[in-house]
């Protein structure tokens, strides 16, 4: 599993002095959401900012792949790196998933709003996560063992799961089907469980596809 092999050959492949693991936790639910504060963590469905079915209640090992990465903070290896929140992976190692999630105010325009700053992202949140998933499965790739490990899987998909919030209170906007998909593009209301595929071609030259999904959806494992 994807674990043992950041255990065994991350630190090494890069020559890292500073050798950790990366923290993991299980789930068999049929359904549950992953929350993204102070690393991320399996919540119960609904209650976090990402949704995920797994109905065939099949192990499912949540990595906190950013966590990992800030264990080498002050490395020259970490100044920079972007990094995905976190890791899924199937029992069965047939399928992996990175995912990145993301949030609005008020509407899902606000995810495309540009980016200014000493890093600048013209295409808003949403660029910024495409981003550090891509850097994110390099990053892993560039591994020969976990390259191989990757390749042999039969879904490999990286993620940008974003959740929307009313602009006074924060709270999650209300009916799922009405205000929820609202913005939305038709193919994102359409999508579904699936979550809409999106081109990126670097990312897809590594073997995986990219989705976005909607909180207001659950990404089916």
């Amino acid at each position: 599993m994807i674990k043992q092999l950041i255990d065994n050959h991350f630190a090494s492949h890069y020559k890292l002095g500073r050798v950790v693991t990366i923290d993991e936790n299980h789930t068999t639910d049929s359904r549950f959401d992953l929350n993204e504060n102070s690393g991320t963590a399996i919540v119960a469905f609904g209650s976090g900012s990402a949704s995920f079915e797994n109905d065939a209640q099949r192990d499912i090992t949540v990595l906190d792949y950013e966590g990992y990465i800030d264990k080498y903070s002050g490395t020259q290896f970490h100044a920079g790196r972007m990094k995905c929140d976190c890791i899924l992976e199937s029992e069965t190692g047939s399928t992996v998933i990175l995912d990145e999630i993301t949030s609005s105010v008020s509407g899902i325009e606000n995810l495309q709003k540009p980016i200014t700053g000493k890093k600048e992202y013209p295409g808003g949140k949403f660029e910024k996560v495409e981003q550090q998933l891509l850097m994110s499965l390099q990053t892993l790739h560039d591994v020969p063992e976990i390259a191989h490990h990757l390749d042999s899987q039969l879904k490999r998909v990286c993620l940008c799961s974003y959740k929307l919030y009313t602009s006074d209170t924060m709270a999650l906007i209300g009916d799922p089907v009405t205000a929820f998909t609202r913005g939305m593009t038709e193919a994102e209301r359409q999508s579904g469980e699936n979550g809409v595929k999106i081109s990126c071609p670097q990312i897809e030259a590594l073997g995986f596809e990219y989705r976005r999904i909607s909180h207001a959806f659950a990404y089916s494992i």
